[in-house]
């Protein structure tokens, strides 16, 4: 098991000495068992039984959802902050102070007839720059969605050969979602989508590898391997730089080439890693 994992599993442990923290013993049941212990709860609290939803189809799954989400929930979040604050009327005030400025530098010395259009525009600029603008992590919200919707583009060749392509799906047992999932005659490619930059800034997502890791036990039964792999987009990569710890990076038109070429698996395990994926994989968002 990986070091994060371990460090993971360190970091949930408790100090009670008979090991019965709630969050171990939840933990150490499968999904199920927690799905029925869920609808046990509802049944004895509200008296009814829970509603059957139905099953989601993960190829239904749009590309980018779950990213494009998550920047409209910071977005959201950042606009009501700002508007319970002190916003709007630091905003007139530099708006003001800025057409102000304008008219006595320009409108004094040249005349009214340049100083007003002078004094809008400066007050539109000044507007604009201290106006609402997206935090950098709803920004990364924002980048991840749509570099998730041009590497499913780039995917889209594949499923006209027959791959098995899911975009933005859920991973049993975890919070956290899969950009890409790809199965064809290579085997099972868990691909995110990145930009590399420098300096390296900090990603909020989890490791691929975890991903990797939560794929593999899913399509355990089905004895096809899965290789993770950093789809690269736009930005600086350092020379030389082919992997990011431990994971093969590729760029965007390379992608589909890659994971074509990749080595083959008997065609018996892809239809039937194909049908598990479609059983235990929900959309995202």
């Amino acid at each position: 098991m990986p070091s994060k994992r371990r460090e993971h599993d360190r970091a949930c442990r408790c100090d009670r000495t008979d090991g019965g923290c709630a969050a171990l013993a939840v933990e150490r049941l499968s999904r199920t068992r927690v799905q029925e212990l869920a609808e046990e709860i509802w049944t004895v609290s509200t008296g009814t039984t829970v509603p059957v939803q139905p099953l989601l189809d993960p190829r239904g799954s749009r590309p980018g959802a779950s990213a494009q989400a998550a920047y409209q929930r910071c977005r959201h979040k950042e606009r009501e902050q700002v508007r319970d604050r002190w916003w709007w009327p630091w905003r007139w005030l530099v708006v003001t102070t800025a057409s102000l400025s304008a008219w006595l530098l320009v409108g004094v010395p040249m005349g009214a007839w340049l100083g007003w259009r002078v004094a809008v525009v400066a007050g539109l600029l000044a507007w604009w720059r201290v106006g609402f603008h997206p935090s950098a992590t709803a920004r990364f919200w924002r980048r991840q969605a749509r570099m998730q919707r041009r590497t499913a583009g780039v995917l889209a060749e594949l499923e006209h050969e027959g791959w098995l392509v899911l975009h933005d799906v859920a991973l049993p047992g975890w919070s956290a979602s899969l950009d890409h999932l790809v199965i064809g005659p290579t085997g099972a490619w868990a691909i995110d989508s990145c930009r590399s930059s420098w300096p390296p800034r900090p990603d909020p997502r989890p490791d691929l590898s975890w991903k990797a890791e939560a794929v593999t036990e899913s399509l355990a039964d089905t004895g096809l391997p899965v290789r993770p792999l950093l789809c690269l987009h736009a930005g600086v990569r350092l020379p030389g730089r082919r992997a990011v710890q431990g994971i093969p990076l590729v760029r965007l038109r390379r992608l589909p080439g890659i994971v074509r070429h990749g080595p083959r698996v008997r065609a018996v395990e892809v239809p039937r890693a194909s049908a598990r994926a479609l059983q235990v994989f929900r959309p995202a968002a």
